[in-house]
């Protein structure tokens, strides 16, 4: 029996092992190497990209909509200067989520006529590399997710590109 309690926790031991190397990723929001004006570029350029893409659901659109509150290390600064910068390009931005556009009529539960839903769901940061998950939607059957990806290059943050992970 001893040499049976020894090779269970001698297995439990080898999976905690694993489990926390794999373990590495962890939320950027935690990581000091950045400052938060990079994170506004990271976000700034992040977004566009996803604007770049599929762009026939950015046909006829009056409105961005973005859920800032998924930006959770950006301060309201780094929120206002992110709206501005993708307001210049394209056209006004509202920081709100899919329930409030529903509170507001622009969204039927299916559909948002006159806008484009953005969110960034996930940020993951393993040694030299960003990625960064999220989404645009217009409607259930217009909707893309994406993978940003960026690399530390010389100590500084370079855009590697954004790839459409699935599409509906």
């Amino acid at each position: 029996m001893p040499h049976r309690k020894l090779l269970t926790f001698g297995l439990s031991f080898i999976i905690a092992i694993c489990f926390m190397g794999c373990s590495r990723a962890k939320n950027v929001a935690e990581d000091t190497s950045i400052n938060l004006t990079k994170w506004t570029e990271i976000y700034q350029v992040t977004l566009d990209s996803y604007l770049e893409q599929d762009v026939a659901l950015n046909e006829n659109i009056d409105f961005i909509a973005i859920d800032l509150t998924t930006l959770e290390f950006a301060n309201e600064n780094d929120k206002k200067t992110i709206v501005s910068w993708l307001e210049e390009k394209h056209v006004p931005v509202k920081d709100i989520n899919l329930d409030g556009l529903r509170e507001e009529g622009l969204f039927d539960g299916k559909h948002i006529p006159n806008g484009v839903f953005l969110k960034i769901i996930t940020v993951t940061k393993n040694n030299d590399e960003i990625i960064i998950e999220g989404m645009k939607y217009r409607g259930v059957r217009a909707a893309n997710w994406f993978e940003t990806k960026w690399e530390l290059n010389d100590g500084v943050w370079k855009f590697v590109g954004t790839i459409m992970t699935m599409i509906s």
